[in-house]
């Protein structure tokens, strides 16, 4: 459960860097264009994509791969970094009710001392 809530984290500052890159992008160019999976992959290794596109069957490739690559990465991020920390939950924990809204007891005050 902690690696999949480490790796949750890990997508969620990727989803970060995608928004980092994707706002400077938009500042110098003046058009926001959001970065895809498949532009990240090429930019980070083109030959590894070339090689898996190469090695896959051609009706593999187009229907459910090549759609998947043209998902922008910020949305990728996002929704795979929140379903890993869902995954990685603590089963038993329970939350502070106070935390939701619920009223508390309210505390004792200590003495200091003297009186």
């Amino acid at each position: 459960m902690v690696l999949f809530r480490a790796f949750g984290w890990l997508l969620l500052a990727l989803a970060v860097g995608a928004v980092v890159y994707d706002g400077l992008n938009w500042w110098s160019d003046g058009a926001l264009r959001l970065l895809a999976l498949g532009e990240l992959w090429s930019r980070v290794d083109l030959a590894s994509l070339n090689t898996f596109q190469h090695d896959l069957s051609d009706a593999l490739w187009t229907q459910p791969l090549r759609p998947i690559l043209k998902v922008p990465a910020l949305a990728a991020f996002v929704i795979a970094g929140v379903i890993f920390l869902w995954l990685g939950r603590r089963v038993g924990s329970r939350t502070d009710p106070h935390f939701l809204g619920m009223s508390q007891r309210p505390r004792r005050r200590r003495s200091r001392g003297l009186s």
